[in-house]
């Protein structure tokens, strides 16, 4: 994912949330009602019967003649039939019509590698690329083959690579209530940073910054007091095997134009250990 990229999703996202914000677009037939929605329920014929209710934190709808009806986990359609059912034994062929007025329940989290997880609402349905771009776009580092939509217990069958790197909309899934989008690190896409510097963990592996042993550290902050600067190492992983790569710090801050920085690699964990003095 190239900066271009995150930068035109960041950008998407400020018009996302403005056409989010002020709209309420016709929801597909299969939206599933949840708390503190609002429906409006008209029952042709019977203007008296006519309400307009929100759902209960129990998930109901309380409505005339016939009292609390469960809306939670149902789609207009799937209420319409049901109060329909129940209007029945009270109405002579009742003919019952139901419409969403306010989506509150609409409300979906990310985790991992976006420049904003957390979690997000919506007064209407979002797409998977419009969340991500809510969420200001994907980072550097992200695993998209090990990303996945978690619904429920279940993974919903996305393949992200094929959305994100081919255009293949037919992997633009709409969300559902409460999805979670996780977003895993890469492993190589990152290098790591350990011991005793000031700010040990990772750091994104991009090319373009051209990273090496001391840049690395300076980018934590630093050695610590007790750093072993000339015991530091490298671990790298090539064909299989691990290899250590021994560095000397000192010899490197002494003779900085000599040439001899190490140049990291993705996945690379820099080793900085403690002084044994």
């Amino acid at each position: 994912m190239t900066h271009w990229t995150v930068g035109r999703l960041s950008v998407l996202a400020y018009l996302v949330v403005a056409l989010v914000g002020f709209s309420l677009p016709a929801l597909a037939k299969e939206y599933v009602i949840g708390v503190a929605d609002v429906v409006a329920i008209s029952v042709l014929d019977n203007r008296d019967l006519d309400t307009v209710a929100s759902v209960n934190p129990g998930g109901k709808i309380a409505l005339p003649l016939i009292g609390e009806v469960q809306a939670a986990g149902l789609t207009a359609a799937e209420l319409t039939q049901r109060l329909t059912d129940e209007y029945a034994k009270k109405v002579k062929a009742p003919q019952v019509t139901v419409s969403l007025r306010e989506v509150n329940s609409y409300r979906f989290y990310f985790v991992g590698k976006v420049a904003k997880p957390g979690m997000y609402m919506s007064r209407s349905e979002v797409t998977l690329l419009q969340a991500i771009s809510m969420a200001g776009g994907l980072l550097d580092g992200v695993d998209l083959a090990q990303a996945y939509v978690a619904r429920g217990t279940q993974r919903v069958p996305v393949d992200f690579v094929r959305l994100m790197r081919q255009g293949d909309l037919t992997q633009n899934i709409t969300l559902n209530p409460d999805d979670t989008i996780v977003l895993p690190d890469n492993p190589q896409h990152v290098i790591y940073v350990m011991g005793e510097v000031k700010q040990p963990g990772m750091l994104p592996f991009v090319k373009e910054r051209n990273w090496t042993a001391t840049k690395a550290v300076a980018a934590v902050g630093g050695f610590t007091q007790y750093a072993s600067k000339g015991r530091s190492y490298i671990i790298r992983e090539e064909g299989g095997r691990k290899l250590t790569i021994p560095i000397d710090f000192n010899d490197l801050m002494k003779n900085p134009e000599a040439g001899k920085d190490v140049p990291l690699s993705a996945g690379d964990i820099l080793v900085v250990p403690q002084s044994l003095f």
